[in-house]
């Protein structure tokens, strides 16, 4: 993705719109880091999770669904239950 596709995508996400000043100090720290890779393809700079992105990512995924996946358990159960009209 280039960086206004990398807007984008986290504009739907967040529903909020981040600007150039916002995320290419983030990529190019991100890049510092190994986490991302920057390609030029024409006119165009494109990002990509390098393998320690990919493993940072997984990381911070299981990290994060260990941290609070019984919440979004607990959640779920109260909402069907909701739904079905149970108490």
């Amino acid at each position: 993705m280039n960086g206004k596709e990398i807007c984008e995508e986290l504009r739907m996400r967040r529903g909020t719109r981040l600007t150039a000043g916002t995320i290419y100090p983030a990529l190019k720290e991100l890049r510092k880091k190994g986490l991302v890779r920057m390609e030029r393809v024409g006119r165009t700079t494109k990002y990509t999770l390098s393998e320690n992105g990919k493993e940072g990512l997984e990381k911070a995924c299981r990290y994060f669904c260990t941290a609070f996946g019984e919440i979004f358990q607990e959640y779920t159960k109260s909402k069907t239950a909701h739904t079905l009209g149970v108490p």
